[in-house]
């Protein structure tokens, strides 16, 4: 990337071919790349983010974040929509039973109907539910109504777009940021289902530019997808790491963009499935959950997750997916992953050993 940026700059001048104009050439250049290296080069914590788009998911995400002292402020294109999710915010704290209330240290279950998390681990440490965290909270006026100024005064260390997965939505959020923002902002993502590389060209400055992207329900243990375009920074990932495990979200550093990131990628090949039994009139949507809750003990089937993520998530992402070009995986590069393992005789936990090793350590 540094070597790309060089010869970009070493294009841009004027040498004669001669040993000093090279020189003199490789230092100009060398010397632009240091001042953009300082200018993204932001290792400070991330303690100021905006959060834009204040429904289901974006609410989650900033009560998360503030449970962990991080300031945060709340942007919609409807001040009314931000200031509901404020007030959910309070109502969730003044209810006993709400995984949000002071004292309260439960957790939702996720998708699957399944516990979060051991009861050991606590999804956020105790004493983050007890703080008044709820001051770390503040809505912003509307979107469109956001002036360059008010923002660099509120001196934002990263922003969030948290808004429907529908492209021209998020074009439009997108540019809108990169004009409004610092130049030392990060920007981020937390699409569902677009690539990086997708949404970074709408993005000036696409190196300050990543995917930080949350599973709903945010407030209960779990991972957190990071991945970069290819003009990304490793700084800005390496911020976004650090807020991630600031949160106590497990950071899934993806080595490469990929559309769903892991789990989203997973749980996309198994809804869709169900879809097609139903679409195919094998059977009914009743008995797509009945078989899968009876096999896998699991307490909610796929029609199930469809409506706790919601129907109108699941439509986008269908809708979307023309836009998402994964690559061609051959069978012989599946089978490449197991039959090392089958050689040498680790066929899973019936003989002791597969991926994990089934065996119990000599005492």
């Amino acid at each position: 990337m540094q070597t790309a940026y060089l010869v970009s700059s070493m294009n841009r001048l004027q040498f004669d071919g001669s040993d000093t104009s090279l020189i003199a050439a490789l230092f100009t250049s060398s010397f632009v790349h240091r001042l953009q290296l300082k200018r993204f080069s932001i290792l400070q914590n991330i303690d100021r983010v905006l959060i834009i788009g204040a429904g289901w998911v974006g609410r989650q995400v900033a009560a998360r974040l503030a449970m962990s002292g991080v300031t945060i402020g709340l942007i919609d294109r409807s001040s009314l929509v931000a200031e509901q999710a404020y007030q959910w915010m309070q109502t969730c704290v003044t209810q006993a039973n709400s995984p949000l209330a002071p004292g309260s240290h439960t957790e939702p279950a996720n998708y699957l109907g399944q516990p979060a998390s051991n009861p050991s681990e606590a999804s956020i440490a105790a004493e983050a539910f007890d703080r008044p965290w709820l001051q770390f909270v503040s809505t912003l006026p509307a979107m469109q109504d956001l002036t360059k100024e008010q923002l660099h005064q509120w001196q934002p260390d990263l922003a969030i777009e948290c808004v429907p997965e529908q492209l021209s939505l998020k074009k439009r959020v997108l540019r809108q940021l990169s004009d409004l923002l610092p130049d030392k902002c990060i920007i981020a993502s937390n699409s569902s289902y677009f690539v990086p590389s997708v949404l970074s060209q709408f993005v000036r400055l696409p190196e300050r530019f990543a995917h930080l992207h949350f599973h709903v329900p945010v407030l209960r243990q779990s991972v957190a997808d990071i991945v970069g375009c290819s003009q990304t920074r490793p700084e800005v990932l390496q911020q976004l790491r650090q807020l991630a495990e600031r949160i106590e979200q497990y950071p899934l550093m993806l080595r490469h963009e990929h559309p769903g990131y892991v789990f989203n990628w997973l749980l996309q090949a198994v809804l869709k499935a169900a879809l097609e039994l139903v679409a195919l009139d094998v059977v009914d949507s009743d008995d797509v959950d009945r078989s899968w809750k009876a096999v896998t003990g699991m307490q909610v089937g796929p029609f199930g997750m469809m409506d706790q993520i919601g129907l109108d998530v699941i439509d986008q992402v269908l809708s979307n997916a023309r836009w998402a070009v994964p690559p061609t995986v051959s069978q012989e590069q599946l089978l490449a992953i197991l039959r090392p393992l089958v050689e040498k005789g680790k066929l899973g936990i019936k003989s002791g050993a597969g991926f994990y090793d089934y065996q119990k350590p000599s005492s």
